[in-house]
């Protein structure tokens, strides 16, 4: 033998005994037998150099062990099994054994970066069953047609939880079957979507562990599989987006489930998805909305709960949200209102992980506390009897609002775009689009409004003398002559126009501010001033708002003092002003703009009336840097304005400051509002006939609350049975003690 061969038959010989387990002997003897075939014993014991008293049994035990067979003849022979024969239970043996270890195994890369790869069938289909059972809250999977029977048994397990599928893969040649999900899938799965589209296999485990399985049903060769485990959580959500956002909406149903409540979710828009089918069927203030999360800006953990108001969600579009009432009370001057997004959200106040909605009763639960109680009372003991006794004289700000409607599209005339969302997704389409975008209105009736059209409109509703002062036309447009006939309107120039763009849901406004602004000298131009006394002499209020007008009030609320108000013989008893666009302008602008303010209220008590948000933005002008005050926000505004009184109005209640004193009165909850746009005008006229009517400040946010909340569930002012008959129910909008 050459030594090459001497060499590979040492080898062979140190395998056989290191690796296989035979001894020198039996090795010697199976080498021979491999070499020279079949064997009788006497032969075998010379070409193995194996003594023959140890030819016999240790023929036995390699045949034993499956390495030979004995020819029982005589003399009895030996020959060798088939290597590849011989070996073959070996190598299941390895082989069961390396997919137990590759089990076991734990690589230091998977513990690092949150990534194992398992390339071995049995395994990825063990922890495919793992990591369904393991499942609490949610399942979703992208599986290949060809797979589904890999999953279905596990599935069946989930019935608690919340389950999705996306079937990949499916045929589209017309003679192939339909996909049944009701044979392929069981009944715990509650969505389940289609695509004809190739894709890999794809679980998402309650967005914090995942598989993707690169070659399941695609076509690949056995050798080419690869399994990736991820615990990762930034992995796991990448994987999870992908087949939530990529995949999901370019699939199409296949069975779907109505959702039922309470309801949990890890996604906003599957969240989002089923709110869009429970408020076909239920008003959003009866749907409780529980999220945890964190605060955009701050980062900040939190856990917050609250009544749904409002939702936005198109499957096409990337953005989200939720918008919930958390519950502040009227006198706050932050907004209870926020915003929720999904995770990684930057445009919400909240990035939210994990959403609950549940079914509530209803905000009219609200207890109704004792000092709206004794306002309430006192309201109802003072009415006047008989409204309309009085007058008043309304300024300076006034527009022709232009109703419109946008159309979706021409059939049998045009149809209008119904919801603000369509309007929406049709700007996503202009922007994604390389035509010039074009929208569509058509003008459906046009009315007056700002201030002076909407205190008015209150006012004549409950039978008040009305004088209208501001820029309604020259002549005076037709608008406040049809709405105002019977009442004292008076020209103080042109006027300008607001857009408002109608859906069903909401309205987009666009305005553009009066040409000229008012101011005294502006306002003697067109009136003089023996004739602006003769309208307001002998008048019970001048109510006043401000609107784009901020820089120019210096001069008015001087004029007002200094020159108009001495040659009053009968002056009003209050002048109130509505604040108007603050965050418009400068700290320094405002400032300045309600500067005479103070001075103005040394001749005549001034009531000042804002919302929520222009209170707000007071606070940042007045206060600067945030800190922690003793004096309610609405008291310090009050004081740094010098007036009599400080009102903010909510559509949970309002807040009325006086000297040493800070009033709240909870306002009702309308359910299913009418119309939202003016309401703070029509309270504004409430608050103005309490102050007519000489009624208290209790009692005149009760009235502000009541012509506000009226409006909005009815879309007009009372008239002065309607007025009475909401105060005389004003209690029943709010649960029982």
């Amino acid at each position: 033998m050459s030594e090459r061969e001497n060499a590979k038959l040492a080898l062979l010989r140190e395998t056989l005994q290191e690796n296989v387990g035979l001894s020198k002997y039996e090795t010697d003897v199976y080498l021979a037998l491999v070499r020279g075939g079949t064997q009788t014993m006497s032969d075998l014991a010379k070409t193995s150099d194996v003594p023959k008293q140890r030819i016999y049994d240790t023929v036995e035990d390699l045949r034993d062990e499956g390495f030979v067979e004995i020819i029982d003849d005589y003399p009895q022979k030996a020959y060798a099994v088939d290597p590849i024969e011989a070996f073959s239970d070996i190598q299941s043996q390895l082989k069961k054994a390396e997919e137990y270890l590759e089990e076991l195994h734990e690589t230091v890369g998977s513990v690092e970066s949150g990534v194992a790869l398992f390339k071995n069938k049995r395994t990825i289909r063990k922890y495919i069953g793992d990591l369904i059972s393991s499942a609490k809250n949610d399942v979703l999977l992208m599986c290949p047609a060809s797979k589904l029977s890999l999953v279905s048994d596990y599935l069946e397990g989930c019935e608690t939880q919340q389950v999705r599928v996306i079937v990949s893969d499916i045929s589209t040649d017309a003679s192939s079957e339909e996909i049944d999900p009701d044979e392929n899938l069981p009944e715990t799965v509650d969505e389940v979507r289609g695509t004809s589209s190739t894709e890999h296999f794809a679980l998402s485990i309650d967005r914090d562990r995942g598989l993707y399985w690169s070659s399941a049903g695609i076509g690949y060769s056995e050798s080419e599989e690869r399994g990736f485990y991820v615990t990762n959580p930034q992995l796991v959500l990448v994987l999870d987006r992908f087949i939530s956002e990529s995949v999901w909406p370019l699939s199409r149903p296949l069975r779907t489930r109505a959702p039922s409540l309470p309801q949990q979710y890890l996604r906003i828009r599957d969240c989002l998805a089923d709110l869009s089918q429970i408020a076909n069927s239920r008003p959003l203030d009866s749907i409780q909305i529980e999220f945890e999360g964190y605060h955009s800006d701050t980062g900040e953990e939190i856990r917050h709960t609250g009544t749904l108001t409002h939702f936005y969600y198109s499957e096409y579009d990337r953005r989200a949200s939720l918008t919930v009432d958390l519950g502040g009370t009227e006198d706050e001057v932050e907004s209870p209102l926020v915003t929720v997004g999904g995770v990684g959200s930057r445009m919400e106040d909240y990035s939210a992980h994990t959403i609950i909605i549940r079914e509530t009763e209803g905000s009219t639960n609200d207890k109704l506390n004792a000092e709206t109680k004794n306002y309430l009372r006192a309201c109802r003991e003072n009415l006047p009897r008989q409204f309309g006794t009085a007058s008043a004289v309304t300024g300076f700000d006034g527009f022709v609002d232009r109703m419109r409607e946008v159309i979706d599209e021409w059939s049998n005339g045009h149809q209008q775009m119904k919801t603000f969302d369509e309007f929406k997704e049709s700007l996503f389409r202009f922007d994604a689009s390389e035509g010039l975008p074009r929208i569509e209105w058509t003008q459906t009736h046009t009315e007056p409004g700002g201030h002076i059209a909407h205190t008015g409109q209150s006012f004549g509703a409950l039978g008040y003398d009305v004088t209208l002062i501001g820029p309604i036309g020259t002549p005076i447009h037709s608008e406040f002559r049809r709405e105002f006939r019977n009442q004292t309107l008076v020209s103080t120039g042109e006027t300008t126009y607001t857009d408002y763009l109608r859906f069903q849901d909401q309205k987009l406004m666009f305005t553009e501010p009066n040409k000229v602004q008012i101011s005294w000298e502006n306002l003697l131009e067109e009136v003089d001033l023996t004739e602006l006394a003769e309208y307001i002499d002998g008048s019970s209020l001048l109510t006043l708002g401000t609107a784009f007008s901020i820089p120019t009030l210096p001069s008015l609320f001087k004029g007002i003092r200094d020159e108009l108000w001495p040659t009053l013989s009968s002056p009003p008893d209050n002048i109130q002003v509505s604040t108007g666009a603050v965050d418009r302008f400068t700290p320094s602008q405002v400032r300045d703009g309600y500067g005479e303010l103070s001075e103005l209220d040394k001749r005549v008590p001034v009531t000042v009336n804002a919302n929520r948000s222009q209170t707000r933005n007071f606070r940042e002008i007045y206060d600067g840097a945030p800190g922690t005050y003793s004096i309610p926000t609405v008291q310090r505004i009050r004081e740094r304005l010098g007036v009599t009184r400080y009102i903010m109005h909510t559509n949970q209640g309002s807040t009325m400051a006086i000297e040493d004193d800070v009033l709240h009165a909870q306002a009702p909850r309308v359910v299913r509002p009418r119309q939202r746009r003016n309401v703070d005008a029509h309270f504004i006229s409430g608050v103005a006939i309490g102050l007519m009517e000489g009624l208290s400040d209790g009692a005149t946010l009760i009235l502000g609350n009541s012509l506000g909340q009226y409006f909005m569930q009815h879309k007009e002012p009372p008239g002065p049975e309607e007025l009475r008959s909401f105060i005389s129910e004003y209690d029943t909008f709010f649960g029982e003690d």
